[in-house]
């Protein structure tokens, strides 16, 4: 028999265990993602994206290979020359309605209506005579709903049917594409190519790889993920709680050791000299690599200098008293420099406050020397 603690203990570790076998989607965020502005609207971005991928000619290289898949998807094979394809967004009609995308040729016409998560709105019979109208000279032409939602609803099927539209699904298109890529892909420009694939995986993250598995797994187990959360957070409340009190402890006895007062300030323990010219001064940290046995994790200390230009007058002198450390002039964290000295067991107060006197005595001499 289990206590009732050991049985909560077996059914985390069940649960940590099913969650590691589950099938994990990539949410890095795309290069897409990365870019998108608050007054941005998607549609229009994937517009724009598949009209220059649509272009034979464009700088991509990959010649028709959106259009014949695009084709393939329709299940269409026509003849066409690469040199007389067109390609271009929102072309209005007669009547003040923009077609997404229309894609020209010697003997054929498409027109795209690029609907990425919306319901089908929009005035088809207006884009159909459009094209009727200004390319009646084109033999073939086609008219096809491009979407990345799965459209189910009679009443749109039906409007796409009237009108005589055909549907594409990007997941379909997509699928084509990677099957026609093979010998497109020798002559591609690549920079580009690697565009494509991030559009691909954008929309596959946003519509199709919603990882039901996972979902599954966080519905069925919600209580027990919650309670494990709960518990895990209020783990890490008491050991940021040992960590305060042992750098506070460490404030008053590295004070008294210098005579002067250091200072704390979200977790850190420092002082700083030559505050008017070029700031020099000491940060510390207990780091956040805790373990069983050591629930502290390391100590680190770090000399800091505040403006790069002010590290040069203290580089030599800097290097002199500390050959083998790590100097990080990390542009993430500003203009700031940093001297790394070598991590300390958070649970040895005394060497820590060793290493915090003699650091004290080096930066004091050096920062007086350049005052």
């Amino acid at each position: 028999m289990f206590s009732k603690k050991e049985e909560t203990i077996i059914l985390y570790e069940k649960l940590l265990e099913e969650f590691e076998a589950l099938p994990k989607v990539n949410t890095n965020p795309t290069f897409m993602e990365l870019c998108h502005m608050i007054s941005d609207r998607f549609e229009e971005r994937c517009s724009q994206i598949l009209c220059f991928f649509l272009k034979p000619n464009a700088p991509h290289k990959l010649h028709d290979l959106l259009i014949k898949s695009l084709l393939d998807a329709v299940k269409i094979d026509i003849p066409y020359s690469l040199r007389d394809v067109h390609v271009r967004t929102e072309e209005k009609t007669s009547d003040g309605k923009f077609i997404d995308i229309t894609v020209t040729g010697d003997n054929f016409v498409i027109a795209i209506e690029n609907k990425i998560g919306a319901e089908l709105y929009n005035p088809l019979d207006s884009y159909v005579s459009h094209i009727k109208e200004c390319y009646n000279n084109k033999k073939y032409q086609f008219f096809i709903v491009l979407s990345a939602r799965r459209i189910v609803d009679t009443k749109e099927i039906r409007k796409m049917e009237c009108h005589n539209y055909l549907y594409v699904n990007y997941s379909t298109l997509f699928e084509k594409i990677k099957q026609n890529l093979g010998h497109y892909a020798i002559e591609a420009d690549h920079n580009y190519l690697t565009f494509l694939f991030d559009f691909i995986r954008t929309i596959e993250k946003r519509y199709y790889f919603t990882n039901m598995e996972l979902n599954k797994f966080f519905f069925s187990n919600r209580d027990h993920i919650e309670n494990l959360i709960s518990q895990y957070d209020a783990f890490k409340k008491n050991i940021l709680q040992e960590q305060t009190e042992h750098i506070s402890q460490l404030q008053g006895r590295i004070s008294a050791l210098t005579e002067v007062n250091w200072s704390l300030l979200n977790g850190y323990l420092y002082i700083t000299f030559n505050e008017e010219s070029d700031k020099i001064g000491i940060e510390s940290n207990f780091c956040n690599n805790e373990t069983f046995d050591n629930p502290l994790g390391d100590f680190h200390i770090n000399i800091t200098v505040w403006g790069k230009k002010d590290f040069d007058p203290y580089e030599g002198d800097l290097k002199a008293a500390y050959p083998n450390c790590h100097i990080d002039y990390n542009p993430e964290c500003g203009d700031r420099v940093y001297l790394h000295l070598p991590r300390i067991d958070g649970s040895d107060t005394e060497a820590i406050l060793k290493s915090l006197v003699d650091c004290y005595k080096t930066v004091k001499e050096i920062a007086d020397k350049h005052q």
